[in-house]
C-alpha cells in the first residue's frame, strides 16, 4: 500500500498545493539580507525536490535536505543540525521556521530558536508549544527573524 500511496502522491504532489500568501516575498527579503535558507523535511528527497520544483520555489533555498539524506527523521535534532551545516550555516546562528509540534520539538532538541506559524499541521494549538515567536502570516516572518537574531536567541 505504501508504494501505491507514494506513486499517487508523486503524480498529484501539487494538484492543490500553493505557496502560502507572502511566502515568496518573505524568502526574497531574507535572502536579499544575506540569510541562507534551507529546507528540512521528513519527505523523501525526490518528492521534496519535485514539490519545490513544481511550485517554483527551489531557487530560494541553498539546500533541500530530507530524512533519507541523513537516515533520521524529525524530531531527531541531527537532521536539523546537518541541514544547517550542509547549507553553510552555523546551528548557533540558525532559526527554524515550522508549522507543527514536530518542528518545535526538533528545534528545541537541536537548541535552535523556532518561529512557528499558526496555520499549519499542528495537532494542538501551536502556541501551547511555546515557540520563540509565533506568526500568523509569512508577511510577519522577516520581522520575527530580525527580533530573534537581535535578541541572540
Amino acid at each position: 500500500m505504501f508504494g501505491a500511496f507514494i506513486e499517487h502522491y508523486a503524480a498529484h504532489i501539487a494538484d492543490r498545493s500553493r505557496p502560502f500568501p507572502g511566502l515568496e516575498a518573505a524568502l526574497d527579503r531574507l535572502a536579499g539580507e544575506g540569510r541562507r535558507l534551507a529546507v528540512c523535511t521528513n519527505k523523501l528527497e525526490w518528492l521534496s525536490v519535485r514539490l519545490l520544483n513544481t511550485l517554483k520555489l527551489t531557487q530560494h533555498f541553498a539546500r533541500d535536505l530530507r530524512q533519507d539524506t541523513f537516515g533520521v527523521m524529525k524530531p531527531d535534532p541531527e537532521i536539523l543540525r546537518q541541514t544547517i551545516l550542509r547549507a553553510g550555516g552555523d546551528p548557533a546562528d540558525a532559526i527554524m521556521v515550522g508549522d507543527s509540534g514536530t518542528d518545535v520539538r526538533t528545534a528545541r532538541a537541536a537548541k535552535v530558536p523556532v518561529i512557528a506559524v499558526d496555520f499549519g499541521y499542528s495537532e494542538v494549538p501551536i502556541e501551547t508549544l511555546q515557540p520563540d515567536r509565533l506568526i500568523g502570516s509569512f508577511a510577519d516572518l522577516p520581522a520575527a527573524v530580525h527580533a530573534l537574531a537581535a535578541s541572540g536567541r
